[in-house]
């Protein structure tokens, strides 16, 4: 009978230590290094934990990768797939077309906590990046468009949440969230 009650003890401290939410001075979890390769990238990250922060890389071989950096995404573990060769061309071509490696103009009203868009290419061991931040007025929109074309044409907005509208209706109405 005792081994018993020890064996329910021990499973209940297990549990009770998995279901135990993170310490918030624990340090943030570094991303993995980004994938070898031709692809163009997009990070939405700096939003203090309020929003789903997510890596997408389109490669030109038609890959495409998902990686949640925070657990306000509906998919937990990275997600591929692939037959996006196609979509890699479109998205390429609309950074070219919309200049959204140009380095964007400075911020002088920074809104804390508010999400960035980090867009990147790797091509032949060159490499580009650009943020753009949802917290500036002056960045806003072309951090929105940037996120919409990577979410739409990847169409990995089931990763991040189950309502399809729902990264649209979040950089949407952030200027109405507190």
């Amino acid at each position: 009978m005792t081994r018993a009650i020890l064996r329910a003890a021990i499973s209940a401290g297990l549990l009770l230590t998995c279901l135990a939410p993170a310490n918030s001075a624990d340090p943030p979890k570094p991303s993995p290094p980004p994938p070898e390769g031709t692809f163009v990238s997009m990070k939405v990250d700096g939003c203090a934990d309020k929003c789903a922060e997510f890596e997408i890389y389109i490669f030109d071989t038609g890959r495409a990768l998902f990686r949640p950096i925070n657990s306000k995404n509906s998919t937990k573990a990275p997600f591929s797939k692939n037959g996006m060769s196609s979509i890699y061309k479109r998205v390429a071509k609309y950074l070219d077309d919309t200049s959204a490696f140009n380095p964007p103009v400075d911020c002088t009203d920074r809104k804390a906590d508010r999400p960035v868009a980090v867009v990147g290419s790797s091509n032949g061991g060159q490499s580009q990046k650009a943020i753009w931040s949802s917290g500036c007025a002056n960045q806003l929109e072309k951090a929105r468009s940037l996120v919409k074309v990577f979410v739409n044409q990847s169409g990995m907005w089931r990763n991040i949440n189950s309502d399809s509208r729902y990264w649209e209706k979040y950089w949407e109405t952030w200027e109405d969230k507190k």
